[in-house]
């Protein structure tokens, strides 16, 4: 099918990588969210007894080669502190990503695997970079259209694929008009900063809990001072902590609260229940300090903690 839907076949051992390794994808999303380590996509996955790679460290555009043609993947890193990233991938206004072709021949290398994926309509998975050796995965993607001259390629975001019941002959690939294509690249920009603000958190509080201590990053999350859906709110280190889900919903729910001076007050409501070792400890938390991040200068904002804390007392 072409990029408005019309029926398109493929290579039949093309098409069953592809959809085998969006299913590998699908499982990584499922165990990490937006934050899939780099050593978990490294792995690869097994396909008819063979072990086919998803990305390569030293190249963006990447092609295993089981295939024959188009691109598996292309990622965009963040670089190591002290390092400038020489490409110039970042998000636009105008429905797509902007992903840089690799220096050199714009025709050649790497950069004919994303002529192909174009040619043909062909989707990929994009790995964007949320942290050093972080990534958030992004599928299925296509190429939209390449302007050798500037060196860059538009990348657009589909629906996830429905594929026939004979899969080894047919996709079928959504309708990418232009205002599909721009939501599903704002929907994926949206959980794009989320995981980059909750990466950011979690390794200013070192993976640790800044309520309880607790060491476990994957039940962690990266709670907003001033909330996402307000005008002011921000995504620098400073209006976020590092807690567990339970402690984040509780803090948006206003059964937490924590004053400017990082004190944590439990709400009355919690503290008049009675009701088991989970709520025992919440309770314990009351007129406790937060854990502070190594960096001083990335401690909890006052101004904005004061601002919450006020909503806290209101609702209480």
């Amino acid at each position: 099918m072409d990029v408005m839907g019309r029926s398109v076949n493929h290579q039949d051992g093309d098409l069953k990588i592809l959809l085998s390794a969006f299913e590998r994808v699908r499982w990584l999303d499922r165990v990490f969210g937006d934050d899939i380590p780099w050593s978990e996509i490294t792995q690869g996955f097994d396909f008819e007894g063979q072990r086919i790679l998803l990305a390569n460290k030293a190249r963006g555009i990447f092609k295993p080669k089981q295939m024959k043609q188009g691109a598996i993947s292309i990622k965009t890193t963040e670089p190591r502190a002290g390092r400038t990233n020489i490409y110039d991938d970042h998000e636009t206004e105008e429905g797509f990503f902007r992903y840089s072709l690799q220096a050199g021949n714009p025709q050649e290398n790497g950069n004919k695997h994303l002529w192909q994926a174009m040619d043909q309509q062909t989707p990929f998975i994009y790995f964007h970079a949320v942290a050093p050796g972080r990534y958030k995965a992004i599928w299925p993607c296509y190429i939209s259209n390449i302007y050798p001259d500037l060196m860059y390629c538009e990348v657009v975001v589909g629906e996830p694929l429905v594929d026939s019941a004979n899969k080894s002959k047919v996709v079928v690939y959504p309708d990418l008009n232009a205002p599909v294509r721009a939501y599903a690249v704002r929907e994926a920009r949206v959980r794009l900063h989320q995981a980059t603000f909750r990466a950011n958190v979690l390794s200013a509080y070192r993976n640790r809990c800044s309520l309880s201590g607790l060491p476990v990053p994957e039940l962690l999350e990266a709670a907003h001072i001033t909330p996402d859906s307000h005008t002011h709110s921000s995504t620098e280190i400073t209006n976020g902590i590092a807690m567990t889900r339970l402690h984040h919903r509780a803090y948006d729910a206003n059964l937490i609260g924590i004053t400017p001076g990082r004190k944590i007050v439990i709400s009355d409501r919690l503290m008049e229940k009675n009701d088991g070792p989970v709520l025992t400890a919440l309770k314990n938390l009351n007129g406790q300090e937060l854990i502070p991040p190594y960096n001083k200068n990335q401690s909890p904002d006052r101004v904005r903690l004061a601002q919450r804390y006020e909503e806290f007392l209101l609702s209480n």
